[in-house]
């Protein structure tokens, strides 16, 4: 035997209804937290006025942007070049939260023909960098400093010194 649930519909009262939703939007706010200051309001000033004064670094994406415009190439050119996919190149234009890995700033980087200032300005905004700490770095700074940019022979050069390659599309 089944038995089945009749739903009644409950009407409201509107007093009710904006009773229930003022106390819902003070459930979702933060609680006030309190904090006492322990500097002086001069120290205080002091240390807004640098704050505010210094300047704030490009984001990753405005600075490959940049790089891009300065080269005068097509999106589809670059993203080609470097062996990166379409759909992550769209990621990098369109998700300003969007966070590629080392190998694909690097992969970038060799299809813009960046310096190594240029390359290590676009990985450090991404919060990577080529530390001389592993011989990958230094394999990558190598071919950078020798103008070897394409990604064939990059790799040719990893592979001889059984360093991992760049993957991209191959």
């Amino acid at each position: 035997m089944f038995f089945i649930k009749k739903r009644v519909k409950i009407e409201i009262p509107s007093d009710l209804r904006i009773k229930l939703r003022t106390l819902q939007t003070q459930k979702n706010k933060q609680p006030s937290i309190r904090y006492s200051l322990s500097l002086s309001n001069e120290e205080l000033e002091k240390a807004k006025t640098k704050i505010k004064s210094t300047e704030v670094k490009s984001t990753f994406n405005e600075l490959l942007f940049k790089y891009i415009d300065k080269t005068k190439l097509t999106d589809s050119q670059v993203y080609k070049k470097a062996h990166v996919d379409r759909r992550t190149f769209s990621k990098i234009r369109n998700d300003k939260n969007y966070h590629p890995s080392k190998e694909t700033i690097i992969c970038l980087g060799f299809a813009l023909q960046l310096s190594i200032e240029e390359l290590e300005r676009l990985l450090n905004s991404a919060y990577y960098s080529l530390p001389e700490n592993s011989y990958f770095n230094i394999a990558i700074k190598y071919c950078i400093e020798n103008k070897i940019y394409d990604l064939e022979q990059v790799n040719d050069i990893l592979y001889a010194c059984d360093l991992p390659i760049l993957k991209g599309k191959y």
